[in-house]
């Protein structure tokens, strides 16, 4: 992902993930139940894509952790959602959160 299409710029240490959704069904093919569980197992998700970051994000540090289209790891519940002018659902976190940043294969 290149370009941020969703109309939400973070400011200051924040930095905007682009979360990998939820399946409603599990690899054994039990179905996952709507509502509120799917909104409580979309906040319990830990991975996603760094659209764009803060400007000052981590600024605190001997260098940046991540850098945009970096796969990461963050906190479980941090953060705050949005959805963007693209109708995806975002997730603002703090660059502390981002805890780890997966390489390879997805």
């Amino acid at each position: 992902m290149s370009e941020n299409t969703s109309g939400i710029s973070p400011r200051g240490h924040r930095v905007l993930i682009k979360p990998f959704e939820v399946e409603e069904k599990t690899a054994s093919g039990i179905v996952v139940s709507t509502g509120r569980e799917l909104q409580r197992e979309q906040m319990a998700q830990t991975e996603g894509i760094i659209v764009e970051i803060g400007n000052t994000a981590w600024h605190d540090q001997p260098a940046p952790w991540a850098q945009v289209g970096d796969h990461v790891i963050f906190a479980k519940y941090s953060g705050t959602v949005s959805t963007g002018e693209d109708k995806v659902e975002y997730r603002i976190v703090n660059d502390l959160d981002i805890v780890a940043v997966k390489r390879g294969k997805e």
